[in-house]
């Protein structure tokens, strides 16, 4: 199975493409504000942060155009399906119900 099918439902390469372009955009914003506070305040450094913040919200934009996650949300009230394709032999290995009353034992 390909990772990208088992970390999203939607196997498409624009998908990954646009999440890749807007962790560029965050590489180039925090390199520019490292470099600005060692080398101080440049133009270099204000073009660099300009460059990754837009980056950023045009990845943004994009993967949430293309993988709209506004509309699968993950019911935690239903169970996920068994992964196992083991057959309906359950009843073999069914453990013991736990009893009803407790006894408590004293030790002197």
């Amino acid at each position: 199975m390909r990772v990208t099918r088992k970390i999203s439902r939607d196997a498409n390469p624009a998908v990954l493409g646009t999440s890749l372009v807007a962790g560029l955009g965050l590489i180039l914003a925090v390199t520019a504000l490292a470099v600005g506070v060692i080398w101080g305040s440049t133009q270099f450094t204000g073009l660099l942060l300009a460059a990754g913040v837009l980056l950023f919200i045009l990845g943004l934009v994009g993967w949430f155009g293309l993988a709209q996650p506004y509309k699968h949300f993950d019911d935690i009230n239903v169970p996920a399906p068994d992964e196992h394709h083991h057959d309906d032999h359950h009843d073999d290995h069914a453990i013991e119900p736990a009893p009803d009353t407790y006894v408590e034992t004293s030790h002197h």
